[in-house]
């Protein structure tokens, strides 16, 4: 082949190349049925096709699985917190039984009994208890990383021309994103006491979920000078003025040099029903002072979890509690949660549901009778999650390879994970077995998904 059809075949294949790069479009980050749904808030912040940069001759082809560091964890976490959300006692309150030697009702605990915790002793034959609690929950870190300032950073995809890689794809965009992760959830629970030794309860969630993210994007240009007509990258098309040079990646049309910033933002608030749970509970020893019961929860998937108002996976939680009853009754809880399948640890990209990790959960305190009218309650309570999606705080490798110390990424990877809190409250009688409940739940550690402090407040009636 002569030299100058050779050279007219290479500038033909390279300018097919680079049109065929022009043509592409990165998938949807979300399914079409999930694309209106809270799981996509964050895979759509910068639109529903990911990244989309408003050169009309070379379309911006970045990753979007760098996004996957943040929102797949973002999303398990969601997944397996609403599993686990401390909501206070079914159980717990003025306990009443037949005294047949006076032949009357009496109250039989030295106590109301804690709060979040679960105390051994049953809630008395055909006896009721319902109440209605409200709580607060603003998710303020993942894995002890701030989600005010969650660093990403999304590389350009590589497609190489005539063997070789164009400088400009290794331009890459750094951001910043601040997630704004808020529920507000009133609960409705009862118990029925089948026996003395036995008593059924039910849990109903009923949640408000807002979801924000704001992200500000930088991109950082690479090569050393814009194209110009005579680099082997070049084509005509990508100039915006005649004989002038071309910018690749921009945020307005209208100032390629210049808009290398912008900030996008996306937001979604749900409302309806959570995971509804049904409990039963049985006394095994039932001594003077000590007394044990072994238990079950069943959580339903009745929650919406493609909008965070449920775990999206049926959960099943035998459990043991052990209580000492006297004026300061310590008791102990423990645990473990069998999760499964869910959405929220799936791929939004394809629908594909994941198995939420299952759970280990203990806790330990004391409720303490102040008076004939209040009790004191403190709890630590524990949760260690097996094998669950995490997230930490990397320094950037660029695609040649270069590490820089200066521009932080987030890495996923994966690992088990134990979570601490301290509860803290106190019951109140207002009139009889009506009874005014508060609590406060301090974040202990950074592991997971955590809110900082968690408020509680409810009423409950025994009869």
């Amino acid at each position: 082949m002569a030299p100058s059809k050779l050279l007219l075949t290479v500038l033909v294949m390279l300018n097919l190349s680079l049109a065929m790069l022009a043509q592409y479009t990165p998938p949807p980050p979300c399914t079409a049925s999930l694309q209106s749904s809270m799981l996509c808030v964050i895979p759509q912040t910068y639109g529903l096709n990911g990244l989309i940069l408003p050169n009309p001759n070379h379309a911006a082809h970045f990753e979007g699985s760098e996004s996957d560091a943040f929102f797949k964890p973002l999303n398990v976490s969601v997944g397996t917190e609403l599993s686990l959300l401390s909501i206070g006692s079914p159980a717990s309150g003025v306990l009443l039984s037949f005294d047949k030697s006076l032949g009357v009702v009496t109250q039989s605990s030295e106590s109301f009994g804690p709060i979040l915790a679960e105390r051994a002793e049953t809630t008395g034959r055909h006896r009721f208890l319902f109440g209605g609690a409200y709580q607060y929950f603003h998710f303020t870190s993942l894995d002890g990383i701030d989600l005010n300032h969650l660093p990403v950073v999304i590389t350009h995809v590589q497609f190489p021309i005539g063997g070789v890689y164009p400088p400009y794809e290794q331009d890459y965009t750094t951001t910043t994103n601040r997630i704004d992760l808020k529920a507000n959830q009133v609960t409705l629970y009862g118990s029925f006491g089948l026996t003395n030794r036995i008593d059924v309860s039910v849990s109903i969630p009923i949640r408000r979920v807002s979801e924000g993210v704001t992200s500000n994007a930088h991109i950082v240009r690479i090569a050393t000078q814009p194209v110009y007509p005579g680099d082997p990258y070049y084509s005509s098309s990508f100039s915006l003025t005649p004989g002038g040079p071309g910018y690749f990646h921009f945020f307005d049309a209208t100032d390629p040099a210049g808009s290398v910033d912008k900030v996008f933002s996306n937001s979604k608030t749900a409302s309806g029903i959570g995971d509804v749970d049904f409990r039963v509970k049985g006394t095994v020893l039932n001594g003077e002072h000590t007394r044990v019961a072994l238990g079950m929860d069943f959580r339903t998937p009745t929650g919406d979890a493609n909008n965070f108002l449920g775990s999206g996976a049926p959960g099943f939680k035998p459990f043991l509690a052990a209580s000492y009853r006297a004026r300061i009754s310590p008791h102990v809880n423990l645990g473990f949660e069998y999760n499964g399948s869910s959405i929220l640890a799936g791929n939004v990209g394809t629908g594909a549901s994941g198995k939420l990790p299952n759970e280990f959960f203990y806790s330990f305190g004391a409720d303490a009778r102040a008076s004939k009218r209040l009790t004191l309650a403190a709890d630590l309570l524990g949760t260690r999650l097996s094998g669950t999606q995490r997230i930490r705080r990397v320094p950037f490798v660029d695609i040649a390879g270069t590490t820089h110390s200066s521009i932080p990424q987030i890495a996923l990877y994966k690992s088990s994970v134990n979570m601490e809190d301290i509860a803290l409250g106190a019951k109140y009688s207002l009139w009889g077995n009506l009874l005014l409940t508060g609590n406060i739940t301090i974040q202990v550690n950074d592991g997971g998904l955590r809110a900082r402090v968690v408020p509680l407040g409810s009423l409950s009636y025994s009869f």
